[in-house]
Order: structure tokens, then sequence, then C-alpha cells
């Protein structure tokens, strides 16, 4: 498993567990509109502290046994008042190709455009190759989401138009495009 906390220029990344359930419902809320765009459709608890409270359980065994990752997002001056920003999340897989991981990304409204997305989900990868051994990571992006298809290229993900994945968002069904990327040929 990576480490529990990652320090980078400008963030900090922390796992975090169900003691931080608050502050991971208040990120939801601050940005229920923007992220609403484009998450799946949520259980009618999902704004409750108790759901994020018994989601981080989940999340941190899941964690520990080595098929996920989530990092919240934090800047320096927000992880003294607690505040996340954000996340990246890694969801481990297997296949006939083999381990690869699904990555996920969200920032904060206010803190986008900055570079913050981009040095989180860079680090979380670099963890995912040097703890994991995982080189290939997959992207499923709703077409009308620009910011996230134009983070995904900066990291270097190419679409693959060969599959899409049926998604409920919002309550109406969408076809997310994949997008890859494989790191094996960087190296």
């Amino acid at each position: 498993m990576g480490p529990s906390v990652l320090r980078t220029e400008n963030l900090i990344l922390q796992v975090e567990n169900e003691s931080n359930a608050g502050a991971v419902l208040e990120l939801y809320k601050r940005n229920k509109e923007i992220f609403d765009r484009y998450e799946p459709t949520r259980p009618i608890n999902f704004f409750t502290k108790d759901f994020h409270f018994q989601h981080l359980i989940r999340e941190h065994k899941s964690y520990t046994a080595g098929d996920f990752l989530r990092y919240f997002i934090y800047t320096h001056s927000s992880y003294r008042k607690n505040k996340i920003i954000g996340s990246v999340n890694f969801n481990i897989k297997n296949s006939n190709l083999g381990k690869y991981a699904e990555i996920g990304y969200k920032l904060d409204l206010l803190y986008q455009n900055r570079g913050i997305a981009y040095e989180a989900c860079i680090n979380g990868i670099n963890v995912m190759q040097e703890y994991y051994g995982i080189n290939l990571f997959a992207a499923h992006i709703a077409p009308d989401n620009v910011p996230s298809i134009k983070l995904a290229q900066k990291l270097g993900f190419r679409i693959n138009t060969l599959k899409a994945l049926e998604a409920n968002v919002n309550g109406r069904d969408i076809l997310l495009d994949l997008y890859i990327l494989d790191t094996s040929d960087t190296q």
C-alpha cells in the first residue's frame, strides 16, 4: 500500500478515515452543483455525515487491502483549517491485460485552473507506479466534461474510441468515453 500522507511542492495528499467525514461532506456540499453534472446518481442519504462516515470506513479497508487509494487534497493553508479541496482516487482492477487502475478526480471550484488537480494526479500516478507496480490507467469521462478531458490529456491519457461506459448521471443515462494512459513505455 502507498503512503497515507504525501507532501508535494504545493499540496498535502492524505488518505482519510471516518473521523474526517464532516470535512468530506463539506467538500461535496460546497461543490454540489458542479460535481453533480458529471458524477453518478447518488443515494438519497449522500449528503449526510453518516453516509461519508460509513463510506470512509469501507474506503480505508480497501486502502489497507491494497485495492483502492483515495488521496484527499489540501493546500498547506487549507490543511491547517481541515478544509478538503478535492480528491484523486485509484480503483485497482485486474483484466486480461494485467493490473490497472481506474482514476477519478475532483476539485473544489474555487481551486480550479491553478495546476492543483494536475499536481495531485501526477503524484498519485507516481505512487501507483512505485508502490503498486501499476503502469496502466483508465479514466471514464463524460464527452462534455471539457476541463476533465483537458486534464487527462495533459497527464498523457489518450482516448480509446473502441470502448465507452454507460452511466447514470443526474438521472440520465450517458456514455462516458474511455481514456487510457500507459506509463510503461515512458520509463
